[in-house]
């Protein structure tokens, strides 16, 4: 579903990763094989003492300077099944009594929560304060070495507004495709498999990856197909666009993805490297870093591309503004 707007804006964006940062080789045995094939070297972890919304938070505080209308978070990794976890942002950062709630969309979470917050600021909100926060470590344990390699922790946070901040938001594109929703999974702790002693007898509160072949495809599929589907809509072509913002699933991943899209060097955002997947995350500390480490100029187009389980898929086209 392709949706333009007029002249909603992020207006300030920061990211936040965990003070602990570990490298491959500190992990896994194999560190070299799984460097080879994932590109992913390092990532940050959260402390024993810290959950999803305290990552949220720190990202949160760094942009918050005035009064909100509305909060999300995007994470696949809550504190807690119930109640939601930005409830528990909104009490930190005393933005009571405005509405909180969670949204769940995978590796596309970031984009899902933006174009939330576009729709909640064109139909009257002030200021819709937008965060994406994984700690992914604590689904981990069990998992074989080849899983446990992709993730990390972080958060990311933005406030969406009309008329101010740097980054316009043309338009987004969200899509999902339910018939690989099995492959990419935590099989249990919800409603169709209830934690039990059994459950975590046989490991199955970790991430499973079947088929890694297929969800590497999927992912690229994913990225092109969303990105392809955008321009198209608004009459654009890759070329029209100076930076490329992908979550970031992993460097082999972004390699194909920037091959097939025919992407210039140096205008792609890689950071999985460093970071590894930060989940719904990695798009909005990725696009955090766009505007922290390169020089921008006005009327240049951003494209921020995820893809991730369920499988969901989203884009949002920017414009750079005064």
């Amino acid at each position: 579903m392709l949706t333009r707007f007029d002249d909603v804006r992020i207006e300030r964006i920061a990211a936040h990763l965990p003070s602990r940062k570990i490298s491959t080789a500190e992990l896994f045995e194999d560190a070299a094989e799984l460097v080879r094939l994932t590109g992913i070297e390092h990532r940050h972890v959260a402390g024993e003492d810290e959950a999803t919304s305290d990552l949220a938070i720190a990202a949160a505080r760094r942009v918050v300077d005035g009064p909100v209308s509305r909060v999300v978070l995007a994470t696949a990794s809550p504190d807690h099944p119930s109640p939601g976890t930005a409830p528990l942002i909104q009490h930190a950062l005393g933005l009571l009594p405005c509405p909180a709630v969670d949204l769940a969309a995978a590796c596309a979470g970031f984009v899902y929560a933006l174009d939330y917050a576009a729709r909640a600021v064109l139909t009257g909100d002030e200021r819709v304060l937008v965060t994406a926060a994984e700690v992914k470590s604590r689904s981990l344990e069990d998992a074989p070495p080849g899983v446990r390699c992709l993730f990390g922790d972080g958060a990311c946070a933005a406030t969406v507004v009309r008329g101010r901040g740097r980054l316009a938001l043309d338009a987004t594109l969200l899509v999902a495709d339910g018939s690989g929703h099995s492959l990419v999974r935590v099989p249990a702790g919800g409603s169709r498999r209830p934690t039990s002693a059994a459950t975590v007898r046989e490991k199955l509160h970790s991430v499973v990856i079947e088929d890694g072949a297929h969800v590497f495809f999927a992912a690229v599929d994913g990225f092109v197909e969303v990105a392809g589907k955008l321009l198209e809509g608004v009459g654009l072509s890759a070329k029209d666009v100076a930076w490329f913002v992908p979550h970031q699933p992993n460097v082999r991943i972004l390699e194909r993805v920037a091959k097939l899209l025919e992407i210039p060097d140096g205008r792609m955002i890689s950071i999985a490297k460093d970071i590894a997947n930060v989940g719904g995350a990695s798009a909005g500390i990725a696009l955090a870093h766009l505007l922290e480490t390169r020089e921008l100029s006005v009327g240049e187009r951003v494209l921020v591309l995820t893809a991730g389980a369920g499988f969901t898929a989203g884009a949002a086209l920017f414009t750079v503004k005064e």
